[in-house]
């Protein structure tokens, strides 16, 4: 094991610890892969700097950084998720470790070329390289240096909350929006465009372009399953500038600064 790895605590008092740029990027995986990924996420230690200096140094020998190692055994899988059946434990985490070497994190950047500005695409892999899934109890995930960044040597501009809090949930929409909202725990509101809300929701083009479809199969199930197994007061309101189209979301929710939830 790599020694980037945290000390194993209890599953049902692990955080989640992200930069909160990561919290607005598109990750498109299904909710099994993002069982395995919070709770690989959840036993990293996030702050010491010297983590994220192993993970991305580059090796002089092969000449690629070598990013780091998380082991999650049934038995923590277990613990963190106790919806899930026990006889199917190893086999739900074996699926989601197979499928999550092609799960990646996408982002826009501003390119400027002779002059010329203009929108790139830019991807990341979660892990660099496939799941050994013939381990007896247990999946290594090894995690890219270029997401590094996001998940280690974080000091400050960053997003928590208790993986307990999540373990129950069944939607990908109730999970980022339960990240969302942990950004802005503080303050008990989170204020964003309607671009950035479905591109961080990563909800499907049909929703994109009908806010309809958008409120229906998007926000109400997620602000509905939020209220219902968190306990979260949740309202929100669609943005229209004069009545004109929608071009953003404002959610209020009860702020949680002592950490309780989040």
């Amino acid at each position: 094991m790599n020694d980037v790895e945290d000390q194993i605590k209890a599953s049902t008092d692990l955080s989640v610890v992200i930069k909160n740029e990561l919290v607005r990027r598109i990750q498109k995986m299904k909710l099994s892969e993002k069982r395995l990924l919070a709770l690989a996420i959840a036993k990293c230690n996030p702050k010491p700097k010297m983590l994220l200096h192993k993970a991305t140094a580059i090796d002089p020998e092969t000449g690629i950084a070598p990013g780091w190692s998380v082991r999650v055994t049934t038995q923590e899988f277990l613990e963190a998720y106790p919806s899930v059946d026990p006889k199917h434990a190893y086999g739900d985490l074996k699926e989601a470790a197979e499928s999550l070497f092609e799960c990646r994190v996408e982002w826009d950047v501003e390119v400027v070329d002779r002059g010329k500005k203009s929108i790139a695409r830019k991807s990341a892999r979660w892990i660099y390289e496939k799941v050994d899934t013939t381990t007896a109890g247990w999946v290594d995930i090894k995690f890219s240096p270029s997401i590094a960044p996001f998940l280690l040597g974080l000091e400050r501009e960053f997003t928590k909350y208790k993986l307990r809090h999540a373990a129950d949930l069944r939607s990908m929409y109730s999970w980022r929006m339960l990240e969302m909202m942990a950004q802005f725990r503080d303050k008990g509101l989170v204020i964003i465009k309607y671009d950035d809300f479905c591109e961080a929701m990563a909800a499907p083009e049909s929703c994109v372009k009908d806010s309809g479809q958008l409120r229906r199969r998007v926000i109400e199930p997620a602000v509905k399953e939020l209220r219902e197994k968190n306990g979260l007061a949740i309202e929100w309101e669609a943005t229209k500038p004069a009545g004109r189209k929608i071009t953003g979301f404002r959610f209020k929710f009860e702020p949680d600064p002592q950490g309780r939830l989040f």
